[in-house]
C-alpha cells in the first residue's frame, strides 16, 4: 500500500520533568516508526511543557493557541505514541487531563502504542486497565505490544535494553500492519547497541 499524502506521527510524553526517561523512549518509539518509504512528520510532544497552559485550561474552549496547536497534532496524527511514568499505579494526572481535551471518537483509522516508564519493575497491567481503555474510548486501535522499560534499562538517557529496543520495533511492526503498510526497515535490525535520543541535541 502507498499514501499520497504526509503519515503523521505524534509522541506524547507525560513525563512531568522535561527530557526524562519516558520523552526519551517516546522518542526512541516515534524514530523506530521513521521510514523514507513515503513522506511523514513528526512531533514530540512534552506535557512537562505544558503545564501552566493546562492548569488554566478546563475545557478545550479555554484552550490557549498553544495548546490548540498541540491538540490539533495529536487529533491528526495517524500513528500516537502516548507515554508516561508509572505515577502511583497509573498514568500522571496532567496526561489524562490533556487527552480529556481532545475531541470526540475519530473518524478513520487512528491507531496507537502505549509505553510506560517506572522505577522498578513495570507493572504493566496498570496501563492495561487503565490507559488503553481510554484510548480506545477515543477511537484509537491500541496495537498489542506495549513497550515498558525500567530506569536501569537506560543510560543516561540512551535506550540501552535489548528487549526494550525489540519490543518498541514489535510495536511499530504491528502499527504499520494496521494501516496496511511495511514495518520501516529498522524495525527488523537486530542492534545491541545502546540507541540516543536526539530530538534535542
Amino acid at each position: 500500500m502507498s499514501l499520497d499524502y504526509a503519515f503523521r506521527v505524534a509522541g506524547v510524553s507525560g513525563g512531568l520533568t522535561p527530557h526524562s526517561r519516558t520523552s526519551a523512549l517516546v522518542e526512541f518509539v516515534v524514530k523506530q516508526a521513521t521510514t523514507t518509504s513515503f513522506p511523514q512528520t513528526a512531533d514530540l510532544i512534552e506535557i512537562a511543557d505544558l503545564v501552566p497552559e493546562l492548569a488554566l485550561t478546563l475545557t478545550r474552549g479555554d484552550a490557549a493557541p498553544k495548546l490548540e496547536a498541540i491538540l490539533e497534532k495529536i487529533e491528526t496524527a495517524d500513528l500516537l505514541v502516548v507515554g508516561t511514568p508509572i505515577a502511583h499505579g497509573s498514568y500522571t494526572g496532567l496526561l489524562k487531563h490533556l487527552l480529556d481535551l481532545l475531541a470526540g471518537e475519530r473518524q478513520g483509522d487512528r491507531v496507537a502504542i502505549i509505553v510506560a516508564t517506572d522505577r522498578g519493575d513495570c507493572n504493566s497491567l496498570v496501563l492495561e486497565y487503565a490507559l488503553r481503555p481510554l484510548l480506545s474510548l477515543l477511537g484509537y486501535h491500541t496495537v498489542p505490544s506495549a513497550v515498558y522499560a525500567r530506569d536501569d534499562d537506560f543510560v543516561d538517557r540512551w535506550v540501552a535494553d535489548e528487549a526494550v529496543i525489540t519490543g518498541a520495533r514489535r510495536a511499530v511492526g504491528e502499527a504499520f500492519r494496521v494501516f496496511g503498510l511495511d514495518p520501516p526497515l529498522n524495525t527488523f535490525i537486530s542492534n545491541r547497541n545502546s540507541v540516543r535520543a536526539s530530538f534535542w541535541t
